[in-house]
């Protein structure tokens, strides 16, 4: 039956095609016939007002027959009927075309025109002619069989569009034939994806009244069946969403270690890729040998155990609980949560406590020192009570502003009192913090260098300042007397830098990547008698982070040291 519709209407479409392409081509050859005729009409009117202007008419005609030689045929003819000039053929032999239809109509009415064979050429033409005002007629005539030609030229063209229309002819066909064969598919398709993720929803889909119950029945079951798998579905991308979403790893096997289920951050923990098939692998396989062998040590049947693994310099605390059904050990949940950050917290809260008491407490039992003298009267006279106040005032200052910077700190690690944030020119910072710190660099006997470049960047005006400030007092304070320190503010690949080298004291290798940490100081010989509280490089590097900047230090002992502090550069017409 499929078949038997698909070639009527097959054939139906050929037929209804055949005819438009006869009435098409029909269409086609009366307008190429028409611009033809047009196309006389306008070179006629064109030749006309061209002997009219021209000295010598002959002449004229002479040059325009030669150029249109083999497109079109012109021909004078006298009053009396005599051919005056003929650009195809010799005039002089040439009959009395007087007698001529369209010179005849052109005599009478002032144009004519006509479609016949030519006696002269005796090939089919089409004529038109002109009355001039001396009273000979001007005659253009265009070979019928260029016509011909120029409509050959058209048929392969004709020929793919009846190809096209073809093709669409049988598509439309299998189009046809198939709506009408849908009910009969619609049901077979019904019963095929019972169940499937495919399977269709809604209203009885159209059919034939004698499947219609049958159809009912189908669907109502099937609804049922996707409900449920939908359902099912639902669940399981919930608990798929969740795990991917925790920051734990996850692993759960069978109790034969076999993986069931793993998240995305147990995979990236594991250096897997995500698109490996890791479901059904042995666990033990997953992990190094000495890993494995101290998971394996715990007891895994029924209490569950916590212990640290270390893997690629971080640190996990790994938890294997069992899991349970019908109180039978069903399998072995792995949890790993990434305590490196929390342990480094950690670290640096006891570390900072423990400097926080060691800075404070120096000052403190320098002022204790100083009153216990005091309140005991152990002084001599006025000058050595003033002499011990001098201290305890001098210590006290240095307490007070240890304690400010400690909660500066603490302001700039939370992000209190935040500033506005705008384009800053860092030359400008430069130079304000050179102009104010001139006494000290006279006083030191330092040479500040700058080499500045207008370059913007986005940031808080009043952090950046601190960063400039800092850096350039402590190329100050650790220089040597008559030494030089070069700030250099220039943009490079997308980024700022500022850079800030001095010819001072230096600091040894081995003390390099410490002196960013809160309260450290070089502790030589050379430095003892700098004040500071070794907080200044830590604001600095938390300043630059919170403005996406990176800080770097060369330095060599004696030397001198040099710190790059790189911003990303901020676009003013962004």
């Amino acid at each position: 039956m499929r078949k038997r519709i698909y070639l009527s209407l097959l054939a139906i479409g050929f037929a209804c095609m055949a005819v438009t392409m006869i009435i098409y081509s029909v269409l086609v050859w009366h307008s190429m016939q028409g611009q033809a005729e047009e196309e006389l009409k306008n070179t006629m009117t064109v030749l006309t007002t061209g002997m009219k202007q021209v000295a010598s008419p002959l002449t004229y005609l002479q040059e325009t027959g030669h150029a249109e030689k083999g497109i079109m045929r012109i021909t004078w003819i006298g009053p009396d009927g005599n051919v005056l000039y003929e650009s195809d053929y010799d005039h002089g032999i040439m009959e009395n075309h007087l007698e001529r239809p369209e010179v005849q109509q052109a005599i009478r009415t002032g144009s004519g025109s006509s479609i016949r064979d030519s006696h002269t050429l005796s090939k089919m033409l089409y004529y038109q002619a002109a009355r001039l005002d001396d009273g000979s007629v001007l005659r253009l005539s265009m070979e019928r069989d260029s016509l011909y030609a120029h409509f050959a030229s058209l048929l392969p063209l004709l020929c793919l569009l009846l190809l096209f229309m073809f093709l669409c002819c049988i598509l439309a066909s299998r189009k046809l034939t198939a709506s009408l064969l849908a009910p009969l598919r619609r049901t077979a398709l019904i019963m095929e994806h019972i169940g499937s993720p495919e399977s269709i929803q809604g209203k009885v889909p159209p059919v034939y009244s004698e499947l219609r119950p049958l159809v009912e029945k189908i669907l109502e079951q099937s609804q049922t069946i996707e409900h449920t798998i939908q359902t099912l579905e639902k669940q399981r991308n919930i608990i798929r969403l969740m795990l991917e979403n925790l920051q734990e790893g996850v692993i759960l096997t069978d109790t034969s270690y076999k993986v069931l289920v793993i998240n995305q951050c147990a995979l990236s923990v594991l250096n897997l890729r995500r698109d490996l098939a890791v479901t059904g692998l042995s666990l033990p396989s997953l992990f190094t040998e000495p890993d494995w062998q101290a998971i394996r040590g715990n007891d895994m049947s029924g209490i569950a155990q916590e212990q640290r693994l270390s893997k690629d310099d971080l640190l996990y605390q790994l938890t294997v609980q069992p899991v349970y059904k019908n109180k039978e050990v069903y399998g072995i949940l792995f949890i790993l949560d990434d305590i490196t950050e929390r342990e480094r917290r950690e670290q640096l809260r006891r570390e900072f406590t423990s400097n926080v008491s060691h800075e404070l407490k120096t000052p403190l039992t320098s002022i204790r020192g100083f009153s216990e003298i005091l309140s005991a009267g152990m002084f001599k006279n006025k000058e050595d009570a003033q002499h011990f106040g001098s201290r305890i005032h001098e210590q006290a200052e240095r307490l007070l502003s240890m304690i400010e910077e400690i909660i500066h700190l603490s302001h700039i690690e939370e992000r209190r009192k935040v500033q506005e944030r705008g384009p800053v020119y860092l030359d400008a910072l430069v130079q304000d913090v050179v102009g104010f710190m001139e006494p000290v660099l006279h006083e030191k006997q330092v040479t500040v260098h700058c080499e500045l470049e207008k370059v913007p960047v986005w940031g808080e005006a009043g952090r950046l300042k601190e960063v400039v400030m800092n850096l350039i007092d402590n190329a100050v304070k650790y220089n040597r007397p008559g030494g030089h320190v070069y700030v250099t503010v220039r943009s490079e690949e997308h980024r700022v830098l500022l850079i800030v080298r001095d010819t001072g004291i230096g600091i040894p290798e081995d003390k390099q990547k410490r002196v960013f940490e809160r309260f450290y100081r070089v502790d030589a010989s050379r430095s003892q008698t700098i004040s500071g509280s070794g907080l200044g490089l830590a604001i600095v590097k938390h300043i630059v982070e919170q403005h996406q900047g990176r800080i770097s230090l060369q330095s060599k002992e004696w030397e001198g040291t040099t710190i790059t502090v790189s911003f990303p550069l901020y676009r003013t017409n962004q």
